[in-house]
């Protein structure tokens, strides 16, 4: 389906605000939407139904895709382990690849996070200007509608290929070295508050006076803390999954949306996690949950950080339903999730989307059956 379409769906997030929107036909024209009105204008040939949810792409705004090539490796080790640089066994397995290994590693998951819906991929390069590229070349031969961003840190031939800058800890520099890395590249995004004593060194601090656009992980985080992080207008990037498997805490899920609006969230390291943004969203409403009883507001501000405000800590548009909009939205086939009796819509959609009911996404007006 090219050029001009409908799409019939019994209930759509519409707008910057995600407003629920019941009954309604999409109309596409030209790769863009041309009009949302009632379903009962729809086109005879419109596709969708009854069971049919349409929702924005939402934005992966954490991944080190190279670590897609060695999957489940080191289970019984701790994270410093495994990942801190140079000797991390992450780092030993990627230094005894090639090149060609990487980027079908690196292309592999790129394609994965597609078929998940997603929109907007950040990705953090290991390995300055040549991992940048290697990750370039995958991008080259990924799926099209599939925005990826590649971070790199310093190393051979930095910041070639590189679109911003992804650093490790700010803990590794000097403040006069961030301050030219956060100058020379943009968006810059780096790890803070990953684990206790990390946060006890001050790398909060540092990423604020460097003027970095948004953190990493905060698993450690105050309550004060996000104040700081609030004033700041740093962005916040929780990874609850990878947190949890690592076994280094549970981040303030609760708390950082009780607070920020600058918000998304991460799978981190693919060698453990697959790019599946609907897990990610589901584990953070359960950690938020775990707090108890909490209103539909938490649901809808996860939500909003994946669908917009990600979009936004990155410098990209955010890919929302609006007439005169482009044409990039996710369709759900929710027969038998019993969205038809969810009380709590918002709640709904962050527990009962996924890859199992994901069917078909639109990019540039071009439709993908999945």
């Amino acid at each position: 389906m090219e050029g001009e379409f409908a799409v019939r769906a019994k209930l759509a997030l519409v707008g910057d605000d995600l407003r629920v929107e019941k009954n309604i036909c999409i109309n596409v024209r030209d790769g863009i939407i041309e009009s949302i009105t009632s379903s009962a204008s729809c086109r005879v040939n419109a596709f969708g139904g009854d069971s049919l949810i349409v929702t924005p792409q939402p934005a992966l705004l954490h991944t080190h895709s190279a670590d897609h090539s060695f999957t489940e490796y080191g289970v019984d080790r701790d994270l410093e382990s495994l990942v801190a640089p140079p000797n991390g066994l992450k780092h030993r397995k990627l230094s005894e690849l090639d090149k060609e290994a990487i980027i079908e590693g690196i292309l592999e998951f790129y394609r994965l996070a597609w078929r998940y819906g997603v929109g907007l991929l950040a990705d953090f390069r290991e390995g300055g200007g040549v991992g940048c590229s290697l990750a370039k070349e995958a991008y080259k031969q990924a799926p099209d509608g599939l925005q990826i961003i590649v971070l790199g840190r310093p190393g051979p031939e930095f910041p070639r290929g590189c679109d911003g800058l992804g650093i490790s800890s700010p803990l590794d520099h000097s403040l006069e070295e961030l301050r030219s890395l956060t100058n020379m590249l943009r968006p810059a995004l780096a790890h803070v508050a990953e684990t206790r004593e990390a946060r006890e060194k001050g790398d909060l601090e540092l990423a604020i006076d460097a003027g970095f656009d948004a953190i990493i992980h905060g698993t450690h985080l105050t309550e004060e803390d996000l104040m700081l992080i609030k004033t700041s207008g740093l962005g916040l990037v929780l990874c609850p999954r990878s947190n949890l498997w690592h076994g280094i805490g549970t981040p303030p899920v609760y708390e950082a949306l009780k607070v920020l609006d600058r918000i998304g969230l991460g799978s981190d390291n693919a060698a453990w996690m697959t790019p599946n943004i609907w897990r990610e969203i589901e584990v953070a409403v359960l950690i938020a949950r775990s707090r108890g009883p909490v209103g539909e507001w938490l649901a809808k501000k996860i939500l909003r950080g994946v669908f917009v405000e990600s979009y936004k800590i990155m410098g990209s548009k955010p890919r929302i339903i609006e007439e005169g909009e482009p044409a990039n939205f996710l369709v759900f086939n929710t027969a038998d999730y019993g969205f038809e009796r969810a009380e709590s819509i918002y709640y709904a959609l962050t527990k009962r989307l996924g890859g199992e009911n994901l069917v078909a996404r639109i990019d540039g007006g071009e439709i993908s059956f999945l």
